[in-house]
């Protein structure tokens, strides 16, 4: 009979370990009449995050923070309440505030149950004023890496831009000389990681400001190796400036090295038509092989 009980005892204390609760209650942070608070169980965002950053795989994390399961928000009195399940643990956390995060039986012994996010501290911006760079280089450069680079806290500024620490090997340098084989710089993008970080090499505009190197926002061209041992980018010269009004330069017939064409056997016939047109490149099975292009002193112009 003992051992019946405690077998009882036993499977209802796991049920009651895997039931569902709701918790309710007030988190916010400290910014006047805002609060953003995100309430997250088991931390599963963060440790997505984490693991997508060791697997670049980020498939599936839109549909996860819409899971509310998951997460939830605070509303905007700062209220909230969620489903949780007793062994479960609850992460609260705002941007550029410091995360709190309880075991539910802590949070449930707390009546009522109120979360007061902390701030990171900020730092004052410090904005460099010179208007035309000290010096200036334009380059082909082979990509050595491109990673990102946190932004600090600053106090009375927000940046809308990522940034992002480069660093090339100088192949060729067209304009500015930089004197040494390799380079460093930084670079911002409004849209998530630069594009011309997806090429092996590219022609890059670099300028020195506060004693510091910048990419030209949104200037490069990717470029390729030609029969004639020059580089020349393949396709339509304006193809990342098409907006551009007063179109000077025109591509010609090149001969790119015999390695270079481009992989369209994953696209669609609208997009090979579209990014691929025969004005510029020869179809041939899933190659798409340029005949046209335009050197890097045209490309300079541009």
């Amino acid at each position: 009979m003992s051992k019946k009980i405690l077998i009882l005892i036993t499977l209802f204390s796991v049920l009651c370990k895997s039931q569902f609760v709701e918790i309710s209650g007030i988190a916010i942070d400290t910014t006047k009449n805002r609060s953003f608070v995100k309430i997250d169980i088991n931390d599963t965002l963060f440790r997505f995050r984490q693991k997508a950053e060791v697997t670049k795989n980020w498939d599936g994390y839109h549909e996860l923070t819409q899971n509310k399961r998951y997460s939830t928000y605070a509303d905007s009195t700062g209220k909230f309440k969620i489903n949780v399940k007793l062994t479960d643990s609850v992460a609260f956390y705002s941007y550029r505030y410091f995360k709190q995060k309880y075991a539910v039986s802590d949070l449930l012994k707390k009546n009522p149950i109120k979360i007061q996010l902390e701030p990171e501290p900020c730092i004052p911006y410090k904005n460099c004023e010179q208007k035309t760079p000290s010096n200036y280089y334009i380059f082909v450069g082979e990509k050595i890496e491109v990673k990102g680079e946190e932004i600090p806290y600053y106090c009375d500024t927000i940046l809308m831009d990522g940034k992002f620490k480069a660093s090339y090997k100088v192949l060729k340098n067209v304009y500015g000389k930089f004197p040494q084989n390799t380079i460093s710089f930084f670079a911002f993008d409004h849209y998530g990681i630069p594009k011309f970080s997806k090429y092996e090499n590219v022609l890059l505009f670099i300028g020195e400001y506060c004693n510091e190197l910048f990419h030209t926002k949104y200037q490069f061209f990717d470029v390729y190796k030609t029969k004639n041992g020059k580089w020349a980018t393949p396709g339509n010269p304006y193809k990342y400036n098409q907006y551009k009004k007063n179109k000077i330069v025109k591509a010609r017939r090149i001969k790119f090295d015999k390695n270079v064409f481009f992989d369209i056997s994953n696209i669609s016939k609208d997009r090979i038509e579209k990014e691929y047109p025969k004005e510029y490149f020869n179809i041939v099975g899933n190659k798409a092989i340029p005949i046209k292009g335009t050197y890097i002193n045209e490309l300079i112009k541009i």
